[in-house]
């Protein structure tokens, strides 16, 4: 049983996925309250699904890439969902803060976006994503070294985009080139 906010349907707009048509599965709940969250929707009201249930939403749509997202997903131990799924041919993604990595070690992609810059994990995950915006202390990002894809993407507003963060986010990444900037698509092209 999962707390689901929402199933919808659209294209991955972010990191190395970016441009795919997928199904987002918005899970309930985060450990976290950063101020510059563009997304409400997971403290508001949600549906408790079993994963049948989750699979009948799913079938409503021609992907077969989903991703797992919140909120947090990792408050919920997501393996024997991520498993089901998989065993109906889907591939699973889910977006983490890094709470708690062994909670969807089955996924078969994981991008993690780090809040807390000091302690940055070296493992559990496929790419990295940093938020950052105009007045980010950038030191302990630039210093992160990994041979996973990296992206720096701008803080930007809930559903357009930031223009100050986003060039600072291009100096930022022409300055160090080891990084890949994700400008988060679906914002620019108007969609969910």
């Amino acid at each position: 049983m999962v707390n689901v906010v929402e199933v919808f349907y659209s294209i991955q707009g972010e990191g190395t996925h970016v441009g795919v048509p997928s199904i987002f599965v918005r899970l309930h709940g985060c450990n976290l309250a950063c101020p510059f969250c563009d997304e409400a929707l997971h403290k508001g009201p949600y549906t408790v699904y079993t994963h049948e249930e989750i699979l009948y939403q799913l079938k409503q749509y021609p992907s077969m890439n989903i991703i797992i997202t919140g909120g947090e997903p990792t408050l919920y131990d997501l393996n024997g969902l991520i498993e089901f799924l998989q065993a109906h041919m889907y591939s699973v993604a889910v977006e983490t803060n890094g709470y708690n990595f062994s909670n969807i070690s089955s996924a078969n992609w994981v991008t993690y976006s780090p809040k807390d810059w000091d302690n940055i994990q070296k493992f559990g995950y496929d790419e990295i994503k940093f938020v950052i915006n105009k007045h980010s202390k950038m030191d302990k990002i630039l210093n992160f070294k990994s041979y996973k894809p990296m992206y720096l993407q701008p803080e930007n507003e809930t559903d357009t985009l930031n223009h100050e963060n986003l060039k600072f986010c291009i100096e930022c990444v022409k300055q160090n080139p080891n990084f890949i900037l994700s400008v988060q698509l679906h914002k620019l092209l108007g969609v969910e």
